[in-house]
């Protein structure tokens, strides 16, 4: 009898874990270049493991649909890649390409943290911005810098830091990604790749599986009587 009970109390907590997941997903469905997290139950099984059941996620890269600003500095990455940010925390990497310039005529995020090109900061003199598709940043035709994209193999080990940021764990960079493996949209910005409709129906399917989990409680703790 406990072991049902203890494993049907699992099985909630478990529910209540997705129903967060997506939750946050929800509410960052208008988030500029937010990646959805997608939870996913383990069982741990085995006579010589002692991992237990529960439920951990992982962030899903499929890149959300691109939206046209006409903001020069609205920068979207078309392909694989991440745009570096220089931060108090070191560097980190985003899709969010919503960018702006600072008093001091830096290109930065939305954060106020700087976007780094391959040389270093970025510093915008003032007048007509132009950014091609190989990510060179031009004003009044002379070029300022070059944006700096970095991919990785595996992005999934990328830590999500907030809703736009990933740090990469030590002992993982990313690679410099050349000039043909994307293209660089200026003008764009891309959206939140949550599916809104996909989240209800999960967040349904979370809810019944919670409710199944606790009429089977109730129905060990009346058994017991």
């Amino acid at each position: 009898m406990l072991k049902g009970l203890t494993f049907a109390a699992k099985a909630m907590k478990n529910q209540v874990a997705h129903n967060d997941v997506i939750a946050n997903n929800l509410a960052n469905v208008n988030t500029t270049g937010f990646k959805k997290e997608i939870a996913v139950l383990h069982s741990g099984t085995g006579k010589d493991t002692k991992e237990e059941t529960g439920l951990f996620t992982v962030t899903s890269f499929i890149e959300g649909a691109l939206v046209r600003t006409e903001r020069p500095l609205d920068i979207a990455i078309e392909g694989k890649g991440f745009f570096v940010v220089d931060t108090d925390k070191g560097e980190m990497y985003t899709r969010n390409g919503a960018f702006a310039k600072d008093s001091e005529g830096y290109l930065v995020t939305a954060d106020g943290d700087k976007v780094s090109s391959t040389s270093g900061d970025i510093q915008l003199p003032a007048g007509n911005i132009e950014v091609s598709q190989e990510g060179v940043i031009s004003v009044n035709g002379s070029e300022v810098g070059r944006l700096k994209i970095v991919r990785f193999d595996n992005p999934e080990k990328l830590e999500k830091v907030g809703s736009n940021l990933f740090k990469a764990p030590d002992g993982i960079t990313g690679e410099d990604v050349a000039e043909d493996e994307v293209s660089v949209l200026s003008g764009y910005i891309e959206q939140s790749n949550v599916n809104v409709i996909k989240e209800m129906t999960d967040m349904i399917s979370a809810l019944k599986a919670y409710e199944i989990a606790q009429k089977a409680v109730k129905s060990e703790r009346y058994c017991s009587n």
